[in-house]
């Protein structure tokens, strides 16, 4: 069932792999070399620093959801992206943005959540 889940609290780090058969909430850091698979959405209450495959079943309307959002790589569906060479820069005084990685027409966008974005959302 798609509107189910199940929490992880902890943080995953390199070599370690998380993989659900429901959507995860994941209470800590995903770091470099992890990684976090489930065959619906992903969660994540902190840094998203390793990779995260949402919808492993072909659910293109799975999302992913972290804190601070900074991933190796994203795979929703049968599409991925990964992360850009260079990483944008962060201001010091600019504090990380939660953010929402979705797939829309073949391709996978990460914006910032607000409340717009959380009204177009499908479960």
């Amino acid at each position: 069932d798609a509107n189910t889940g199940q929490f992880f609290k902890g943080n995953l780090r390199s070599g370690q792999v998380l993989d659900v058969e429901t959507s995860i909430i994941v209470i800590g850091d995903v770091k470099a070399g992890a990684k976090v698979v489930s065959k619906g959405n992903v969660i994540i209450l902190g840094s998203l620093n390793g990779t995260v495959y949402a919808g492993s079943t072909g659910n293109s309307n799975a999302f992913v959801i972290a804190l601070d959002m900074n991933p190796m790589q994203i795979k929703i569906a049968d599409v991925i992206a990964r992360a850009p060479d260079k990483p944008a820069k962060l201001k010091k005084k600019n504090k990380p943005e939660t953010k929402i990685a979705f797939l829309e027409d073949g391709n996978i966008y990460i914006e910032t959540l607000d409340k717009d974005v959380m009204d177009d959302i499908k479960l």
